[in-house]
């Protein structure tokens, strides 16, 4: 996954959302499916922790040529019937439902890339990026985006995901588009929440307040709806498969949704984008909000401080 300074706005508009994006679900998972996933993404983790590296070991041959491999796993849309472990249940359980088919046709996706996060509260906050998928042809290179991009959190505490209402300038390398963001969504970690956005949307992670007293583990699984397979997304290797024979016959009837309500979204007024561009440089929310979801709005206009 490279980090886009280019951007192909047809991409992103071939395939708009049906649904108002920067959503988010509390309780998106049932208790018993919520464990499973926490059991998976835990195997994983450990793994990781013992010295596996997703992007050298256990190569398959269903990585395109001449991609750089990732840490992403790939699941096609073709064997959502047949999930290997709980998080690909969950995938294939969203990709079953009427009400994710509001904000992404799954109908005319190719799968479903993801790959998991674990961060410590002492560890910098993932930097700010887009998520695109740079293929080179000949002397040209070509990028792509996920048409939606998706959050699902393991554990409560740590930086709120941010996201902007911008993408990478077409023309100009490293600049964003529009200048200013008209709408900024910050989104706190809580276990069990689903947090949805456009796939091409400017993102990352905010510090927390010098005051927090969070000494934890921000783990989280993420999931990039696509057109097309990414180059260097792979299979799922075995060793993190479920051992269990009848894991994919059964993992329908296990994953089923909890309450799965809309998180309140708090709307923020800001008069100046200018005054709070320093401390949204920095990864850090401008003024406190009074929910763990709020979206700061601003007129457009970078007036000066």
């Amino acid at each position: 996954r490279a980090h886009a300074h280019a951007f192909a706005r047809e991409s992103a508009q071939s395939n708009e959302p049906r649904a108002r994006m920067d959503v988010a679900f509390d309780d998106v998972l049932c208790a018993r499916a919520f464990d499973a996933l926490c059991e998976d993404v835990r195997r994983y983790i450990d793994a990781v922790d013992a010295g596996y590296d997703a992007s050298t070991d256990d190569v398959d041959d269903d990585v395109d040529a001449g991609a750089v491999l990732t840490s992403s796993f790939w699941m096609p849309m073709t064997t959502m019937s047949s999930p290997q472990n709980a998080i690909e249940a969950y995938i294939a359980s969203l990709a079953r439902s009427d009400w994710f088919g509001d904000y992404v046709d799954l109908e005319r996706c190719a799968g479903a890339e993801w790959w998991i996060q674990d961060v410590a509260w002492d560890e910098p906050p993932k930097v700010y990026h887009t998520d695109c998928d740079v293929r080179v042809v000949g002397e040209t290179s070509r990028r792509a985006y996920p048409v939606v991009a998706s959050v699902t959190y393991v554990s409560s505490g740590g930086g709120p995901t941010v996201v902007f209402a911008q993408t990478c300038d077409a023309i100009e390398p490293g600049a964003l588009d529009p200048v200013v963001p008209g709408e900024i969504t910050a989104c706190a970690p809580v276990a069990n929440r689903l947090m949805v956005f456009k796939g091409d949307r400017w993102h990352g992670v905010l510090r927390e307040p010098d005051d927090s007293t969070f000494r934890g583990q921000r783990v989280t699984v993420l999931v990039n709806w696509w057109l097309e397979k990414p180059s260097g997304a792979r299979a799922l290797p075995q060793r993190f498969a479920r051992e269990d024979d009848d894991f994919s016959e059964h993992a329908s009837s296990t994953f089923a949704f909890g309450a799965r309500r809309v998180v309140r979204d708090e709307r923020m007024a800001r008069d100046s984008y200018a005054r709070d561009a320093r401390a949204w440089d920095d990864q850090r929310a401008p003024v406190p909000s009074g929910s763990s979801c709020a979206t700061f709005v601003y007129d457009g206009e970078f007036a000066e401080a």
